[in-house]
């Protein structure tokens, strides 16, 4: 066997958009168009310096982590992401940033890239979503150590079966069945794979109706021959998405690279090839009940492997912008043939190496935590803004609270976090401002905050620490070996034990599942306190931007919300309390890490829902707290020049500055009062709001005057309801610009900017104001044309969520946070 040391990296095209910072193009990873594979041997991979054994533990490195992204020293890059998690429990205040900075880095070296080697010890959840999401390639760690490792594995099989002994899985028939002995290992091998290929997968269309069927009834009236749409799309209803399979792809070859299982180097070349060509075997949603391991997904892999037949594979990746676009579906051997390669006959004990390992858990797992990782800090980033949306208090995140009296490390992670997020921001109620009152100034004031923003660090961080025992455990196991048998080449020994049982990931997803939906849920009723009058602080009902009589704009998301939370709920209950015994009851307790997985993943994606639809309410609130803010101090300067047009009160001495202030706090005590009122009315009820104040005044000092109080309050209603409305026109219209509240925000304004600026999603009330009629020149228009539907722009940042671009905006939110991570 010959390897090649040329390098090899992924498909790539220069984007003249996305320039570095010196001019010069970025690599940007360009997935492979549908049905086409790159060209290239499968024994085209890089040979790299020696990386740590399987056995070693990797030295902590000695220059910064931020600068090994950057290097070319692959040992030393490798084994610093290995050494993180000690980096991390340096800062146990900032464990969570750290581990998500650190992530979002290292995959962005890949999209740019940098190589992924499987060593069999350091493969890392980036690197699995890179491959897995992005279509990166891999090589293979081919040191002399690597490939003897791989080899004496395999000699102890072969030298075994020689002088005729019996070995589980290779003469022995398999689970409950292992009483049974042959000679014909081929044959045993293919058997394996046969009773495994029981999964349910879409139908191709050829084979729908038999030939001697539709030789019957060629005469008969089409009409009967109709078949009914199905319920839901077959193929992601009965199949795995594309990613899922890659992940898993890279995670077996990881596994089998330790030197553990008898397989040969050739097996690892062969996924290292589908891999880079693109070739993703069609792999059936459920049969996995993880306790061998994932023995049915896997036999899909095998079987393409083998070229058979009968297994078809997705030729090429789907395009991210086009999800409803089909990548071509051909079997095995046409995929195999495309790519330039050949069905691999498998030896005795591969077939089974293959199979039984924990690789489609692991997989999922590992995708889903790189998620997870990220809405956690988005939550984290949400509440800080929710806050700010909800004039709360930062005295809420005081270190006294978390760092020492109670210093959970999630706890105190989270209260620091948002005090970051605070800094600069006027909306929010800073400690240093929260005066102590007495009990007559203090009276009928909400003293501190609801649960929903008070409790928050209490109530996020055990989410966080859960998350990051998951990123551990899931790490880990992505780096094992999850076979039975197990050979020990050094003792020229086969183990037979349970790796394969996966209860290792299930406890994690359980965790990570239930940490999601408690995510979802304190951002729920933040959205609810946001969008409800009686608690919102003087926001409208329902955040309606212009009368709320005909505007409902939230309304539908409070309504939704419920629904999201409702189902996560449904979701995040166990998995695992649901064990039936399998398979002659040999699997009697099985780990069912598969289906946990898949649970979680429903929970991660209602979490990215109710992320996006609190989001777009967040920004459409702050900018009602803008037109307040300009609205107030317009306003302020009106009711001062009506009291000294109606009652004289130009000179403004002690009393009269008295008077004047009193009335201005009546007239904001009102406003947050009356915000479920249309702007008329509204203002009628506001400008109302003075009389006791400005009676009480004249009918001491000046008596004669009480006669001008009609005028001075129709007066007074009128101009505040011309400025109100005039204002709503102003911002609905882009008078004030398409960001107007991003100077009273803190660091929570990259998120709004990103929502207005990146997504163009301006404030919603546009048809509102033109109450669905003509515009101001007299044209028509149809609803709808106007602005997108709310649910369409809770849409657009839902699929920046999921897509990874708020990623980025979270990272520069923590502007010099990242150094933790170094």
């Amino acid at each position: 066997m010959t390897i090649h040391s040329e390098s090899r990296s992924p498909a790539v095209f220069f984007d003249s958009a996305a320039l570095a910072t010196n001019g010069a193009p970025r690599k940007v990873v360009k997935p492979v168009k549908n049905g086409s594979f790159t060209n290239g041997s499968i024994s085209h991979f890089d040979v790299h310096q020696r990386q740590p054994s399987v056995d070693e533990t990797p030295a902590m490195p000695t220059q910064p982590l931020e600068s090994l992204y950057k290097s070319d020293n692959k040992l030393e890059k490798q084994t610093a992401l290995a050494g993180l998690e000690k980096e991390m429990r340096a800062h146990p205040d900032s464990a969570l940033l750290a581990q998500f900075i650190a992530a979002h880095k290292e995959l962005d070296t890949y999209l740019n890239g940098s190589s992924i080697e499987l060593t069999g010890s350091t493969l890392t959840i980036p690197a699995i979503t890179a491959v897995a999401r992005y279509g990166c390639e891999i090589s293979l760690d081919s040191s002399p150590a690597a490939l003897e490792r791989i080899a004496a594995s395999r000699k102890v099989v072969d030298d075994k079966l020689a002088e005729n002994v019996s070995i589980y899985g290779v003469s022995t028939g398999f689970g409950g069945s292992a009483d049974t002995r042959t000679n014909n290992f081929q044959a045993l091998g293919l058997a394996l794979l046969q009773h495994q290929h029981s999964g349910v997968l879409p139908v191709p269309a050829e084979k729908t109706f038999s030939k001697e069927h539709d030789a019957q009834n060629t005469c008969k009236d089409t009409k009967s021959r109709r078949t009914p749409l199905p319920l839901s799309p077959t193929l992601s209803s009965l199949s795995m998405p594309i990613p899922w399979v890659r992940a898993a792809m890279v995670i077996r070859a990881n596994s089998l690279l330790r030197g553990h299982s008898a397989v040969r180097f050739t097996l690892l070349e062969r996924f290292a090839a589908l891999l880079e060509n693109h070739i993703t075997p069609l792999v059936p949603l459920r049969g996995s009940i993880s306790a061998s391991g994932d023995l049915s997904p896997l036999s899909y892999v095998a079987g393409t492997v083998i070229g058979n037949p009968s297994i078809r594979c997705h030729a090429g990746l789907p395009d991210p912008q086009n999800e409803t676009q089909q990548v071509e579906l051909i079997p095995a051997p046409e995929a195999l043939r495309r790519a330039g390669l050949e069905p691999l006959t498998l030896l005795p004990k591969e077939h089974l190496g293959i199979l039984n390992g924990t690789a489609f858990s692991a997989a999922l797992s590992a995708l889903l935590i790189q998620d997870a990782t990220h809405l956690a800090l988005l939550s984290q980033a949400l509440t800080a803004f929710g806050v700010e949306a909800l004039r709360g208090s930062t005295g809420s995140f005081d270190p006294f609270i978390h760092d020492v009296c109670r210093p959970h490390p999630g706890q105190v992670e989270v209260a620091k976090n948002v005090r970051t997020l605070h800094k600069d921001s006027s909306l929010v109620v800073h400690e240093e401002g929260e005066k102590e009152k007495t009990v007559e100034e203090d009276k009928g004031i909400l003293r501190q905050d609801r649960y929903p923003l008070r409790t928050s660090p209490q109530w996020v961080g055990p989410q966080v620490d859960e998350i990051l025992r998951a990123w551990d455990v899931i790490s880990t196991e992505c780096n094992s070996t999850t076979d039975n048998p197990l050979i020990d080449a050094k003792t020229n020994t086969v183990h037979h034990g349970g790796n394969f049982q996966a209860m290792a990931i299930t406890t994690v997803m359980e965790s990570t599942r239930l940490a999601l939906h408690q995510l979802s849920y304190i951002l729920f009723t933040q959205v609810t306190e946001l969008i409800n009058p009686t608690m919102n602080r003087g926001l409208p009902p329902n955040l309606a931007f212009t009368d709320p009589s005909l505007n409902f704009a939230a309304k539908g998301i409070d309504i939704g919300c419920a629904a999201y939370l409702s189902e996560s709920g449904w979701a995040a209950n166990h998995v695992a309390t649901h064990v039936k015994s399998a398979e002659m009851h040999n699997q009697a307790v099985n780990s069912l890490a598969l289906i946990s997985a898949r649970a979680t993943d429903k929970v991660a994606e209602l979490n990215g829902i109710v992320a996006a639809s609190y989001l777009w309410a967040l920004c459409q609130a702050v900018d009602i707290r803008a037109m307040m803010r300009e609205f107030k101090i317009a306003a302020h300067k009106i009711l001062r020049e009506a009291l000294a047009t109606h009652f004289g009160l130009g000179r403004l001495d002690e009393n009269e500055e008295a008077l004047a202030d009193e009335c201005w706090a009546v007239v904001e005590d009102s406003l947050d009062a009356t915000s479920t009122m249309d702007a008329v009315p509204r203002m009628e009820k506001v400008a109302r709001a003075t009389i006791s104040s400005v009676s009480l005044y004249l009918s001491s000092t000046e008596p004669e005057k009480l006669v001008n109080l009609s005028d001075f309050l129709a007066e007074l209603s009128s101009q505040l309801s011309e400025l109100l409305l005039s204002l709503q026109r102003a911002f609905l219209t882009g008078a004030r610009g398409r960001t107007p509240a991003a100077s009273l925000l803190g660091r929570t304004k990259a998120l709004y900017e990103f929502v207005r600026l990146d997504l163009a999603i301006p404030i919603h009330g546009r048809e509102n104001l033109e109450l669905f009629g003509k515009r101001e020149g007299g044209e028509s228009f149809t609803p709808g044309s106007e602005e997108e539907t709310v649910g369409g722009a809770v849409s657009r940042i839902y699929e920046a969520i999921r897509d990874g671009r708020i990623q980025t905006v979270v990272v520069g939110m923590f502007d010099g946070a990242e150094k933790l991570a170094a």
